[in-house]
């Protein structure tokens, strides 16, 4: 009986502090895969003059989501008739739900910080970004892919 206390009471020792590390949760983005950099693989808006393809338009979106919850990166939007050049810092932090739907808070007032953006793996396994909202009569379209080359 004496043994099997000592046992007990060594395994409780060694095996409580292992316990508690392995349940101690966190909330922050680094307990998903969605962390890392990311590049506009497809930037497409569509408005009353048509359709255009901003990459080829010369047009890019760079951004970083750390595990720590806070965002970097360079959104670059192409002149296009009377709308000027737009260039904007990502800077900011990223949250996601449960179910994958990721959002930005950024000092830069941008289509990026008021769109909802969906996470998953493409083909290739690569994670994706992606959302479609209008604004102001005109339809945003962009993907974005971790590791992603334009």
């Amino acid at each position: 009986m004496r043994q099997s206390l000592r046992n007990a009471r060594a395994l409780l020792l060694v095996g409580l502090p292992a316990i508690v590390l392995a349940c101690g949760g966190s909330d922050e983005p680094s307990a998903t895969p969605i962390a890392g950099s990311y590049v506009a693989t497809f930037f497409q808006t569509t408005g009353s003059s048509g359709q255009r393809d901003e990459i080829a338009a010369g047009s890019t979106l760079t951004i970083t989501l750390a595990a720590n919850g806070t965002t970097t990166g360079h959104l670059h939007v192409a002149a296009s008739g009377s709308n000027s050049v737009l260039d904007a810092d990502m800077a900011g932090t990223w949250t996601a739900t449960e179910n994958h739907i990721i959002t930005f808070t950024q000092a830069a007032d941008t289509f990026v910080r008021n769109m909802e953006y969906t996470w998953s793996t493409d083909i290739q396994g690569r994670s994706t970004l992606a959302a479609e909202k209008a604004f102001s009569g005109t339809l945003v379209r962009i993907t974005l892919t971790r590791g992603g080359v334009i």
